[in-house]
């Protein structure tokens, strides 16, 4: 059993560094933010993101760090350093938005549906500017769709933020931006905001809250949560230390053709962690996890196969 441990304990630190940093795998995130937000919030495995266990590695801000403003172009003190040229722009393209909103507010009321309508208007504008690299545009033009309380929106600001990508780094900003969207019910972002919560990066850490929020989003059947909150299980991070939950939550994401969890659900069953041993459940796991993709069950597929013959 403790070799089964370790076992398990091990591949979920593998799965861990064959997908790398956070800001990998982001490609697909408007399909899915659209999926959410038009499909009541239909979960789509297009976001690619790291298991639970890098929480253990990555980079922790100290334990005062306050929350950010959501669209402050402050840098953190670990992102990488942009021009001044960059940060000019920034800081006038928020400044823009503010004004843009300033008159908003000045407009006569509008109806929901209006202002619905608008959301949508400026985050398809926005995402067209940022597909072109007109920073300032789209930063503007996805603040106010954003502000006016559009998930998909709220969602590629706070991927943004958090990654980077044509705004100053700002995890604290990101977290702002997650937290809104989780607000809506939606489970990417409560799956984001649990992330760096885990992390300590840009909010405080706090394991036991960043456990509520990726349960908040695995309930709602999101495969990503799902697996990292089940590698909670193995650590006892804001959850009772339980193999057998863990496997059980692995489960629900293998289901759903989530190639790693599948990997891990493979391991569980090789060594016997969390279920019985059965090889031959583990070789079907592992030949459902290549299928999705899971480069890690190639290895161990042949492994298997290998010592059975």
């Amino acid at each position: 059993m403790r070799k089964g441990l370790c076992r398990l304990g091990m591949a979920v630190f593998f799965v861990l560094a064959c997908q790398g940093i956070v800001s990998a795998g982001y490609s697909d995130d408007r399909e899915e933010a659209v999926a959410v937000e038009t499909e009541a919030f239909v979960k789509d495995d297009a976001v690619a993101d790291d298991v639970t266990v890098q929480a253990e590695v990555a980079p922790v801000q100290t334990e005062d760090a306050p929350v950010q403003a959501e669209d402050a172009p402050v840098q953190t003190e670990d992102a990488p350093v942009q021009t001044e040229d960059a940060s000019v722009q920034e800081e006038s393209a928020v400044e823009d938005s503010a004004i843009d909103l300033q008159k908003q507010q000045d407009a006569p009321e509008k109806t929901a549906e209006e202002v619905h309508t608008q959301a949508l208007r400026d985050y398809a504008e926005g995402m067209a500017a940022f597909d072109r690299k007109h920073r300032r545009r789209a930063l503007t033009l996805l603040t106010a769709s954003a502000r006016n309380g559009y998930v998909p929106a709220q969602l590629q600001l706070g991927k943004m933020y958090e990654t980077g990508e044509q705004v100053i780094e700002n995890p604290g900003a990101a977290f702002s931006w997650y937290s809104k969207a989780a607000g809506h019910g939606c489970p990417v972002g409560e799956y984001r905001a649990g992330m760096l919560l885990l992390r300590g990066r840009g909010v405080k850490k706090d394991v036991d809250e960043a456990a509520k929020w990726l349960r908040r989003s695995a309930e709602q059947g999101y495969a990503r949560a799902q697996t990292n909150y089940g590698s909670l299980y193995l650590t006892g991070w804001g959850v009772k230390q339980d193999f057998m939950e863990a496997v059980n939550w692995f489960r629900k994401a293998a289901e759903q053709n989530y190639g790693d969890a599948q990997f891990l659900m493979g391991v569980a069953y090789e060594y016997g962690e969390g279920v019985a041993q059965d090889m031959d459940e583990a070789l079907a796991w592992y030949e459902r996890a290549i299928e999705n993709g899971n480069g890690q069950a190639k290895g161990a597929l042949f492994r298997l196969q290998g010592y059975r013959h």
